[in-house]
């Protein structure tokens, strides 16, 4: 009888190992499979969220010409190549000083620039002044056009020389026919200097040379060509006193080309 009891009670030790060893696997079976599930959740989470993103977008073809004009919403502003700070530029110039009724001027000079900043510079600037007598002088010189007298001139202008600041506000560039760049941009110009000017105080009497003071405004546009080369349209409005009182507005146009180290 002992035996057998002692036998049953060998047999039910050997059936308890099991059975806790399957409630031990169940309980870890029950805590992982809440991870599993949110794990697998993620990736279709983040589906949707995309196509959700994604809903309402007009689907591209890439072959429509029209692709990158719908893909592309980037504003950028583009730094020209041509780089003028910091270097020096010289400008043989001509132009024209029209404003006096008597007489034309047709001024030729050189220019020196250098650029501090890609848009400020420095300008010295001195030209000398051819002098033509227009129409209506020769024709009041003429026998038989008024029969005036000598008419009264008053300022010639002979030269002039100033030094200013040049400050470049707007610049950009230009096609030609899809092959080459040119850059370009335009200035505005003030300074002072001086005019040496050929007084004639009274009709009929000779002219005296004499230095003036004066201001000057401008503005100008600037074609840069290569790395080296440019060309210039300024225009300058020179201010200085009249000989006999108030004040000579002369304004010059000229056309240049310039040339950077």
């Amino acid at each position: 009888m002992n035996y057998a009891v002692g036998d049953r009670s060998v047999n039910a030790k050997r059936i308890q190992v099991p059975l806790w060893a399957l409630v031990v696997a169940l309980t870890v079976a029950l805590l992982a499979t809440p991870a599993l599930a949110q794990e697998a959740g993620e990736p279709a989470a983040a589906g949707a969220e995309e196509a959700a993103q994604n809903e309402g977008l007009p689907e591209l073809d890439e072959d429509d010409p029209m692709y990158w004009a719908e893909m592309r919403e980037v504003y950028v502003m583009q730094q020209r190549a041509f780089l003028k700070e910091g270097r020096f530029a010289l400008t043989l110039y001509g132009g024209i000083i029209p404003n006096n009724i008597f007489e034309q001027y047709l001024p030729l000079g050189i220019r020196a620039n250098y650029f501090l900043l890609e848009n400020i510079g420095l300008e010295l600037a001195g030209s000398y002044a051819f002098r033509r007598d227009t129409q209506l002088r020769d024709t009041l010189r003429d026998e038989s056009g008024a029969d005036a007298q000598e008419v009264l001139i008053g300022d010639g202008q002979a030269s002039h020389f100033n030094f200013g600041v040049m400050w470049s506000p707007v610049y950009g560039k230009l096609a030609y026919y899809n092959d080459r760049i040119i850059y370009l941009d335009m200035n505005v110009f003030g300074g002072a200097g001086m005019v040496v000017a050929q007084t004639q105080s009274d009709f009929n009497s000779g002219r005296s040379t004499t230095a003036k003071f004066e201001g000057v405004l401008g503005a100008g546009l600037a074609l840069y060509v290569g790395e080296h080369a440019s060309v210039r349209a300024d225009y300058r409005q020179f201010i200085f006193g009249k000989v006999n009182g108030g004040v000579a507005k002369p304004s010059e146009i000229s056309l240049g080309f310039s040339w950077f180290f």
